[in-house]
């Protein structure tokens, strides 16, 4: 299998494609009868397409509803966390424009209700009731139609509690793990990492799956995926320069935030000059906001991280302006 690890997306689209995978759904979930995508389409979706841009059918071909709910972070922290902990409110922001406000304006986010794109999954019990004990004993089993567009097919499996064949399962995605770990000097993406593993474990894993990620993480070797994949990440010098550009970019938005709230209170400013630069000013904000969500991007380039740095730059002249 080594010849197709690290390979184009078409090549990972033809390797995923047609294969299953499990979700076990958390209590908040079961109880509001929702789908929150969050991380758990890790690796099974193109790393370009986010969460909440995801397509799930019904096995009679009918389009899940999608809604938008609220609830607090930490309900929503344990779903997001293979993202990395620091890109968790970034992603939120750009999976619903208002809670840029909310976490950009509250330095305790504690309090607030957060908003987030869900699936309504009811359509997939049919007409049998859904009850506490029947969500307990299930989990959400979905076909992968198209990785590189993330597109899904979705249904009910009862889950086994002591599956006979989830030691062989878990072994062979664990030295799935194991060699990419070992072979890769410099680990980039969570999403590589794992789509890797499953590629050297090979198709097997896709065809019958006896437990979900979230289990395998429980009992697994590779207990924190995410710290492990730390230790090995991107250069310090690029990880320093995204670090900036998040501090300098919250500095920016913070400081016009404030100034559209109170520009009415400066006298020195006449009323036309005011108009021209409040237009200026939300035009830079909402590039601001959108270099915040494009740090995250998997992607990036240094190229990519030197127009950005340009893009502070100019923001910074502006803000200049009106402090």
């Amino acid at each position: 299998m080594d010849n197709i690890v690290n390979t184009s997306f078409n090549q990972k689209a033809d390797f995923f494609n047609g294969g299953y995978f499990l979700i076990n759904l958390s209590a908040f979930e079961a109880e509001k009868k929702i789908l929150i995508p969050g991380h758990r389409f890790l690796p099974f979706l193109n790393p370009m397409v986010m969460p909440w841009e995801i397509k799930i059918k019904t096995q009679s071909n009918k389009d899940l509803k999608i809604i938008t709910e609220e609830t607090h972070l930490r309900t929503l922290k344990p779903l997001y966390s293979l993202f990395g902990e620091e890109n968790i409110l970034f992603l939120l922001i750009d999976d619903k424009e208002e809670n840029s406000e909310i976490i950009l304006e509250n330095e305790d986010h504690s309090s607030h209700n957060l908003f987030f794109t869900a699936y309504d999954f009811s359509p997939l019990f049919g007409t049998e009731d859904i009850t506490k004990n029947t969500l307990a004993n299930s989990a959400l089993i979905l076909r992968i139609d198209d990785w590189d567009e993330g597109i899904y097919t979705a249904s009910i499996k009862k889950i086994d509690k002591n599956p006979t064949n989830a030691g062989e399962w878990i072994n062979t995605l664990e030295k799935g793990f194991k060699k990419v770990l070992s072979d890769k000097k410099k680990l980039l993406q969570v999403s590589e990492v794992m789509s890797d593993a499953f590629i050297h474990g090979g198709k097997v894993l896709l065809e019958d799956p006896v437990i979900s990620l979230e289990d395998f993480f429980d009992v697994s070797e590779i207990s924190d995926i995410a710290d492990i994949i730390l230790e090995h990440k991107e250069d310090p010098a690029l990880i320093e320069k995204k670090n900036y550009i998040r501090e300098k970019t919250l500095s920016l938005i913070k400081t016009i935030t404030s100034w559209l709230e109170n520009n009415d209170e400066d006298k020195k400013i006449s009323p036309e000059t005011v108009k021209i630069l409040e237009k200026q000013i939300l035009v830079t904000k909402k590039t601001l906001i959108a270099v915040l969500e494009e740090i995250h991007n998997p992607l990036l380039t240094e190229e990519m991280l030197n127009t950005i740095m340009e893009i502070i730059a100019e923001s910074e002249n502006l803000v200049s302006r009106i402090k």
